[in-house]
């Protein structure tokens, strides 16, 4: 029986990483697979369904990313699905969000530039303290905890929204839908780690954009099918209450053509890059994923069908 390999970029380095990692195994890198009844376990990123079918014997996909949506979709086998929850990702999020929300806090985006040179002094000003930038995160799994600690040891406080809320130390929590409007009119930034789900797809219609506090910023980093309207989410920038969007997901992925997100002057985009699968770490956890499976163990973390995530 074999693992086969399926990675989207550098798949000899992948290779390599595993073999070092999995010595005793048998590793096979896609397509140069001889026995496609001898998989039993897939790592990839994501692989056309007609593929998937042909392995007969598969019981486990392990994931290399934090989402899991593209193993969920109709006519994908009902395998057991283990999600990508690395550390040095959540580190690389964590980095993007502080970046993009100390940016437009502090007005950095109009304080720069040669423009400003006659006006050094009177374009320095002033900007809110950390105190008063209540940082709110939609969805506080393991990447919404990583990002909350960052902002926090910056002082900011925090709200955090999800299904069933936290006892996290220092968080403001909020749970359910009855609590969204709460959570969204309490924050000055609103960052959306949420994953693509039954559950969040066009959780934020414009009556929710609407809620979100007078002035406030919206980071997207989770999935785009978030928003279910981008049009919307333009109109909240245009009449109110958002000042400005950073998107690093949008749907589709990328913008189309004739989007009213391209070229909007309060619309930050970028190319899905606010995290990214790092080899070293994901391999070794992928790798002692494989090694609990061995010893009869149940990997972690696994999806659940039922939520989606």
């Amino acid at each position: 029986m074999s693992i086969l390999l399926n990675p989207w970029t550098n798949p000899d380095e992948w290779l390599a990483e595993f073999e070092g990692l999995l010595p005793d195994e048998t590793i096979e890198l896609w397509p140069e697979c001889a026995d496609r009844d001898g998989v039993e376990m897939l790592v990839a990123w994501q692989m056309r369904r007609t593929d998937l079918a042909t392995f007969t014997n598969l019981h486990t996909i392990l994931s290399m990313g934090a989402g899991t949506e593209q193993w969920q979709k109709e006519g994908s086998p009902d395998v057991r699905i283990v999600r990508l929850a690395d550390p040095a990702m959540s580190d690389e999020m964590a980095a993007y969000a502080l970046h993009w929300v100390i940016h437009l806090q502090r007005s950095f985006d109009t304080r720069w530039g040669a423009e400003h040179l006659d006006d050094w002094h009177g374009a320095s000003g002033t900007f809110p303290t950390p105190a008063e930038h209540r940082v709110g995160i939609l969805g506080f799994g393991t990447i919404g905890r990583r990002i909350g600690r960052a902002f926090t040891d910056l002082g900011y406080p925090i709200s955090a929204w999800s299904r069933r809320g936290t006892d996290e130390t220092g968080v403001t929590s909020h749970a359910g839908l009855d609590e969204l409007e709460a959570f969204l009119g309490s924050c000055r930034a609103v960052i959306n780690v949420l994953p693509n789900t039954a559950a969040t797809r066009g959780l934020l219609t414009a009556d929710r954009f609407a809620q979100f506090a007078d002035g406030a910023v919206f980071v997207n980093i989770g999935r785009g099918s978030v928003v279910e309207r981008e049009a919307d989410m333009v109109s909240a920038i245009d009449q109110g209450p958002l000042s400005a969007v950073v998107l690093d997901v949008t749907s589709p992925e990328p913008p189309a053509p004739d989007s009213p997100l391209l070229g909007h002057p309060s619309v930050h985009l970028t190319p899905h890059i606010a995290g990214s699968t790092q080899m070293a770490s994901a391999a070794k956890l992928i790798a002692a994923n494989i090694e609990r499976i061995r010893r009869g163990e149940d990997p972690y973390p696994v999806v659940d069908r039922e939520s989606g995530y």
